[in-house]
């Protein structure tokens, strides 16, 4: 899907069905890409509010999830933020979804 792009089928004004090819990211032009950052981005799902420290989405899609410790924590641990991840894994499915 990323590297080979996506057939896909519509209707023309003269109401033919056409096909064509579209890429979601833009290889050969990355400036085109859009690559927003988002901190203590909101997820509710299930009545469940969840906010992942930092979301990284490429062209809309989801990139990475960081979960980050408490830098004042003397015992913040790295099992601590994997935790969390497991977490958000299991409550909310859907940011995850398309990866699947």
């Amino acid at each position: 899907m990323l590297v080979d792009g996506i057939g896909i089928e519509y209707q023309k004004e003269d109401g033919t069905i056409a096909g064509d090819k579209v890429w979601v990211v833009d290889f050969l032009n990355p400036a085109n890409n859009e690559f927003p950052v988002v901190n203590q981005f909101t997820v509710i799902e299930n009545n469940k509010n969840m906010r992942p420290d930092i979301v990284l989405f490429l062209n809309g899609l989801l990139l990475a999830v960081i979960e980050l410790n408490d830098p004042a924590c003397e015992n913040a641990a790295i099992n601590t933020a994997y935790n969390q991840f497991e977490t958000y894994k299991q409550q909310i499915l859907s940011l995850f979804h398309y990866n699947t």
